[in-house]
This record gives C-alpha cells, sequence and structure tokens, in this order.
C-alpha cells in the first residue's frame, strides 16, 4: 500500500509508513532529524493488522498463537493488540507485536483515525465488539456488535466458533477442537499448533532468581509448583487446599522434591495456610507482576494446576502442566504434548454452573493419587540421562 511521504525542495522526507518513525522523538534506530530520501534503515509497516482481544488473561495468552500464523500469512506486517492494562503488561516485549496498546479512550481516538487492512476481534462483549466497528478496516473477521447492541459473527467462517457460546451440547460435549483450533478457523487461518511464548525482561528474571533463591533453592533441585487458584467465576474450579497439602506431603516424602505454591493476591491467605499445614513447603508469594510470575513458573519443573491462568503461564514457558478440570471443557485446552489433564469422572461435568450444591462435586473427586501419578511421571520425562535432576538456578542478581 502506498502510503503519502511529506518532503520538501531539499529532498528530506518524513517516512510516515515506516516501523521506525514516531515523531514525537528521533527515530527508533538513532536517524537524527527529517527523513533521508534513501534511508537503509526505512521499514514500511506493510500489511497493518489489528488484533481485539481482551478477555480473561489466560484467553489473552492463548491467543498470541495467532502471532506465528500471521507472520507465515504476511511476512511483512505491523500488529497492533489491543488489552487490558493486564494484556499489556503480560505480552509485553513479544518479538511479534509492533504494539500494545490498553483498551481506553485515548487509544479509541487514534485508532479512528488510523487505516488497517485486517481487524481480527475476538471476544463477544459490547466494548471490544463495539471498538471492531468504528475502526477503519478493510477486512474484519471475527466477532462485531450489532445495532441492537448484540454480537454477531462478522464472516462465515467465525460462525462455528460463535456457535459455541449458544449451544451447551456442542460445547460441553460434541466439540473436540482445541481453543487455539477454533480460533485459527474463525480467523480463516490454517492451524498447524503453532505456540506461544511470554518474555519476561532481565530485571523480571532476576526477581525470580533472587525469590528461589531466598528460598534456599539451589541448580539441580527438582520443583513442583502448585497453583491453588483458579478464580471465582464457575463454581468448584478450584482443587481443595486439603488435597493440595496432601499432595504436596507425598511429593515431599516420596520424592525428596521441593514443593512451591503459587498464586495472586486472592491466594495470599490460602497459600499460607497450606505452607503452614505441611512443612517443608515453599510460598513463593502472591504479589507479583504478571511477567514475574511467568519468571517464577518457568524454573518449575512441573506445574500443578485448575483451568486458569497457570495453565497458559507454565506452555508459554515450556513448562510441564498437570491440569484439574472439573466444571470446565478439558477438550478445548491444547497442551502441546507438554502435560496432562486430570478430568472429573462425574457425570455432571463440565457445566459451567456459577453455583453448586453436590457434594462430593466434581474438584472433590480428582483423586490425589492421580494428580500424583500424573506430577511424578512428567518429572521423569524431563530427567534425562547424565544430566542434573532439575532446572538450574543462576546466582541471584
Amino acid at each position: 500500500m502506498n502510503v503519502p511521504i511529506w518532503g520538501d525542495q531539499a529532498g528530506q522526507f518524513l517516512k510516515l509508513d515506516c516501523r521506525h518513525y514516531r515523531g514525537d522523538r528521533p527515530c527508533a534506530l538513532g536517524v537524527q532529524g527529517v527523513c533521508p530520501a534513501q534511508c537503509a534503515k526505512h521499514s514500511p509497516m506493510g500489511y497493518r493488522i489489528l488484533i481485539i482481544k481482551l478477555g480473561a488473561l489466560g484467553d489473552v495468552i492463548r491467543t498470541a498463537a495467532l502471532l506465528p500464523g500471521l507472520k507465515e500469512v504476511w511476512p511483512q506486517s505491523h500488529i497492533t493488540w489491543v488489552a487490558r492494562p493486564s494484556g499489556v503488561r503480560t505480552l509485553a516485549n513479544h518479538p511479534l507485536l509492533d504494539r500494545l496498546v490498553p483498551f481506553d479512550a485515548e487509544t479509541l481516538c487514534h485508532l479512528e483515525h488510523e487505516r488497517f487492512d485486517l481487524c481480527l476481534s475476538l471476544d463477544k462483549e459490547p466494548g471490544p465488539t463495539a471498538l471492531a466497528m468504528r475502526v477503519d478496516a478493510r477486512d474484519k473477521r471475527g466477532i462485531g456488535l450489532s445495532g441492537f447492541g448484540t454480537p454477531l459473527p462478522l464472516n462465515p467462517e467465525c460462525v462455528p466458533y460463535f456457535q459455541l457460546g449458544l449451544d451447551d451440547d456442542l460445547k460441553f460435549r460434541r466439540n473436540q477442537q482445541t481453543y487455539q483450533e477454533l480460533v485459527y478457523a474463525a480467523v480463516g487461518l490454517k492451524y498447524r499448533r503453532q505456540g506461544y511464548h511470554l518474555y519476561p525482561t532481565d530485571a523480571q528474571q532476576g526477581n525470580a532468581r533472587r525469590v528461589w533463591s531466598a528460598l534456599g533453592v539451589v541448580p539441580g533441585e527438582v520443583v513442583v509448583g502448585l497453583n491453588t487458584g483458579a478464580g471465582h467465576a464457575f463454581a468448584n474450579k478450584n482443587w481443595p487446599a486439603d488435597k493440595f497439602v496432601a499432595l504436596a506431603g507425598r511429593l515431599i516424602a516420596q520424592n525428596g522434591w521441593r514443593v512451591a505454591l503459587l498464586g495472586g493476591p486472592d491466594e495470599r491467605a490460602l497459600n499460607a495456610s497450606i505452607a503452614e499445614a505441611c512443612a517443608g513447603v515453599l510460598d513463593t508469594g502472591c504479589g507479583h507482576s504478571e511477567l514475574e510470575f511467568a519468571a517464577l513458573v518457568q524454573r518449575c519443573d512441573a506445574v500443578v494446576t485448575g483451568d486458569t491462568l497457570a495453565i497458559h503461564v507454565a506452555i508459554a514457558g515450556d513448562v510441564p502442566a498437570v491440569v484439574l478440570f472439573g466444571p470446565t471443557c478439558p477438550q478445548e485446552i491444547d497442551l502441546y504434548g507438554r502435560g496432562e489433564k486430570v478430568v472429573t469422572k462425574l457425570s455432571c461435568a463440565p457445566c459451567y454452573r456459577r453455583c453448586c450444591e453436590r457434594s462430593p462435586n466434581c474438584m472433590d473427586d480428582v483423586e490425589v493419587e492421580r494428580v500424583l501419578a500424573a506430577v511424578q511421571r512428567w518429572v521423569a520425562q524431563g530427567t534425562q540421562p547424565g544430566q542434573p535432576v532439575g532446572k538450574l538456578i543462576e546466582a541471584p542478581v
């Protein structure tokens, strides 16, 4: 696409389509003043893509699997992603993203003035779908907003993905596709199990090293992370605390491994109670930023978690995940061959219910023995003959 270039009689220009041009500061690659007529560093944006994905943070992370697929189709492209502030922080430093912007009024003002070749809208809520309808894009795919304020699919390929939200039997029983398969198909791209990664900075990695060192973890020790929270949106999504205590005790007594508790602010009291109930359990703290948390997870040899953010953080860090499923759909999760699903045997699951009085419930049904065996299998797979057991941890910086 030809982008107008402003210039004067002296042959000096502003190359407005260059990914290094910023306008309010010197060129990102150090070119001073206006752009020279022939600039060896000129890098046209090419195909301009806008991704609108706010959603739950775990969904934002796994949606990043789209990025390599987009680059395969449009190698010379400029990708902007609109997310909530937590998503902006989590996807920071991603080498396939040119721009991350928060979903706010300032972003709306400048996006409405820009032009895109492709807009991918992947949420169903009014805010993001309305933004998709307002931006100037030649091709819009995913989900938009009707004049009645209700969501609708923007392209034929998106219809099967859209229908999952309208038909419980389709979502709970008949669908066997993972989220990534569904999203790739919804935007008309070919899914080949493209993966996703997170990119903590050196400072964030250094924070994780200091945490592990303060807890006495040394190079070569096996560390199993227990992510104890799973949110409050659906009933019984969390594994009971007494089961985490029992699992931690077995891992320490039978294997001599280090067991570390992971979580966010909502798990502070829960993790403190588990650590108090089981001698030897390490509490990594619950006040870390998103990418500091990712750096902590990357040190683990395996992570036990419910269907929540920590799955996708583990996958992004190539850490085996043992995932416990009760009320949600295990078939939608792609572990990329790096983990195992331990699924309730109760026939009422999945249900996505907001409340449930059943006792024992679906997560009560997930036995400690099944989880223990899965963890032991995946830690054993990561141990290579002639190599030290456990991941190395560098000295704190």
